[in-house]
């Protein structure tokens, strides 16, 4: 009565709705309200990797404040994700990083930049 090769055909077509289809458009439901419910200073995070507080949101930029007194604008859609309260506190916390001088390299800095002008001494092979 009916075909296998058919049955066999539409399983295949709901599992891949169920699979890769499904999924990926609840995925981008989530950004589309995460972009709408977006406000002056919550704490996100870009799609190449820069954390910032928002200070401003029009329809098509957010400028976001990166460090004291630098502040950017990007595109709303390059805004990947909100960065959770508790890892905003904690990176709010987190000592500056140490100066070079006491860096535990193990090789001074001196003699560090001995080595970089050797390498740029050396002929071109």
């Amino acid at each position: 009565m009916f075909d296998p090769v058919l049955i066999f055909f539409v399983v295949m077509l709901v599992f891949l709705y169920v699979l890769l289809i499904r999924p990926q458009r609840q995925q981008t439901k989530r950004h589309q309200e995460m972009l709408q419910n977006l406000s002056v200073g919550d704490e996100v995070i870009t799609a190449g990797g820069i954390y910032g507080e928002v200070t401003d949101i029009d329809d098509e930029r957010v400028q976001l404040e990166i460090d004291a007194d630098v502040r950017i604008a990007v595109s709303r859609r390059a805004i990947a994700n909100k960065v959770p309260p508790e890892e905003a506190a904690q990176m709010a916390e987190e000592p500056e990083e140490a100066p070079l001088e006491e860096r535990p390299s193990g090789i001074p800095i001196a003699a560090s930049a001995e080595v970089e002008e050797e390498r740029n001494d050396a002929p071109a092979a």
